[in-house]
């Protein structure tokens, strides 16, 4: 129960971070949002191949985002009044940010092949079990295959929860931190499975405001990409800037305070060969 409790506290920090952090410049951070919301909608209605699309660019858009949200967190200031129109017009190029590296680029596109080939393999052993029936209308199937279709689905969104899992740190660890990529996604993944529940908090906003259009598109198709626009521009970004969040507590800091420890530990050593030296 405490150890529940513990990382609920956590993940509403996570949100509080996040929020804050989009505070500082919602002109960049927001026209990121809403052009990442225009884009993935977009990408929702090419059929069959829209779910891989969006699996291809999701580690460029949150890189991107991280990179920026990483700029928004050492400015320490809210964004002049001056420089917010400028920012609000050159967010759209800001969702390619870590493709103007040409260091980063590699370790970009290896991601983006390990995201496609995740989501593939996902998508094809949920059509292995399902069958037709997972695109068939509900209405139509018989209770038995309604299980199946049901089980299918909860077991995509575990096996998307942990592809996720495994880049929401690798991506900071690679791309701010200069880590290899590889050994990233394994910590990305170990930590994730740490603070399940807290992240859970957190992507719990995300994933109501994603069940809240759905509900929508059943109404009215316009009015549920009305809603993801609109709260895209904001949930995105807040949601995003919390993962950072949840980033700099578990990774950035441990390396922050293993880098004092170090430089310590060398100022010891140099003391204790001065001294040994001065005895001589």
């Amino acid at each position: 129960m405490q150890w529940t409790a513990k990382h609920w506290r956590i993940g509403q920090r996570w949100i509080v971070i996040g929020w804050q952090l989009f505070g500082r410049n919602p002109w960049t951070l927001g026209g990121m949002g809403f052009s990442t919301a225009v884009l993935i909608g977009a990408m929702t209605l090419i059929p069959l191949l829209g779910n891989l699309f969006i699996a291809l660019l999701a580690p460029i858009l949150l890189a991107s985002a991280y990179l920026a949200i990483d700029g928004v967190y050492k400015q320490k200031m809210a964004l002049p009044a001056s420089l917010r129109l400028p920012a609000l017009k050159q967010s759209p190029r800001r969702l390619v940010e870590v493709l103007r590296d040409e260091a980063r680029i590699f370790p970009t596109a290896a991601a983006c092949v390990y995201s496609t080939a995740g989501a593939l393999l996902i998508n094809l052993l949920v059509r292995l079990l399902a069958g037709d029936a997972w695109v068939a209308k509900w209405s139509n199937l018989e209770w038995l295959s309604l299980l199946v279709v049901l089980a299918s689905g909860l077991l995509a969104f575990m096996l998307y929860a942990v592809l996720a899992a495994s880049l929401i740190y690798a991506l900071p660890l690679a791309f701010l931190l200069d880590e290899p990529l590889v050994p990233s996604l394994l910590r990305s993944l170990k930590a994730s499975r740490h603070f399940a529940f807290a992240l859970l908090v957190l992507m719990g906003v995300l994933l109501a405001t994603f069940l809240l259009c759905v509900v929508a598109s059943h109404f009215s198709l316009w009015a549920g990409y009305l809603i993801w626009l609109i709260a895209g521009t904001v949930v995105l970004p807040v949601v995003a800037a919390g993962l950072y969040g949840s980033y700099h507590d578990i990774f950035a800091s441990q390396e922050a305070r293993r880098r004092t420890e170090a430089r310590g530990a060398d100022v010891t050593d140099r003391n204790l060969t001065l001294t040994g030296a001065a005895r001589r």
